[in-house]
C-alpha cells in the first residue's frame, strides 16, 4: 500500500456526514480556491476540528438549497442566504438576506420574526413564490 493509498483510506474512516475541505469542494462542485474563498468569506459553514476545517454534509446540503427529509414544501425557488440586516417596527419586520452576490429583502410580520428567532448572521432560506416580479426604472 502506497502512502497516497493510506491517506485516501484514512480520510474515509470518519463519519460520513463530516467532509474534509477537498471532499466538500468536490461535493459542491467548486474549485478548491473558490471553495476556500467562500469559506473565509463566511458563505460556507465550517468547523475546526483538530486544527483542520471540517464540513457537515447536511449544512452543505442546506447551503445548496437541497430539501431536507420531511420538508414538504412544493416551492422550487429556495435560496439559502445569511441574514444581513433586520428592521422591525410594532407590526412588521424587514429581513435582508445575502444570497451569494445577490440581496433579497422580505417583509414579514413581527410575530413571524420572533417565532423564527432570526438574528443577523443566521442562515435562512428565502422561499420565493410569485407569479410576477417587476422593477422598472425609467430614464
Amino acid at each position: 500500500m502506497t502512502v497516497a493509498t493510506k491517506h485516501r483510506v484514512a480520510t474515509h474512516t470518519g463519519p460520513k456526514d463530516v467532509l474534509t475541505a477537498r471532499e466538500a469542494a468536490q461535493y459542491l462542485r467548486l474549485a478548491l480556491p473558490t471553495f476556500y474563498r467562500y469559506m473565509w468569506e463566511g458563505k460556507i459553514p465550517s468547523s475546526k476540528i483538530g486544527g483542520r476545517y471540517r464540513f457537515k454534509k447536511s449544512l452543505l446540503d442546506r447551503w445548496l438549497g437541497k430539501k431536507p427529509e420531511g420538508d414538504d414544501v412544493s416551492g422550487r425557488n429556495k435560496l439559502v442566504g445569511r441574514v444581513s440586516a433586520i428592521k422591525r417596527d410594532a407590526i412588521m419586520a424587514q429581513v435582508n438576506l445575502d444570497v451569494g452576490e445577490h440581496k433579497i429583502t422580505a417583509v414579514i410580520t413581527r410575530d413571524a420574526l420572533e417565532e423564527l428567532r432570526l438574528k443577523v448572521g443566521d442562515v435562512a432560506v428565502a422561499l420565493i413564490k410569485a407569479t410576477e416580479v417587476m422593477v422598472i426604472k425609467e430614464h
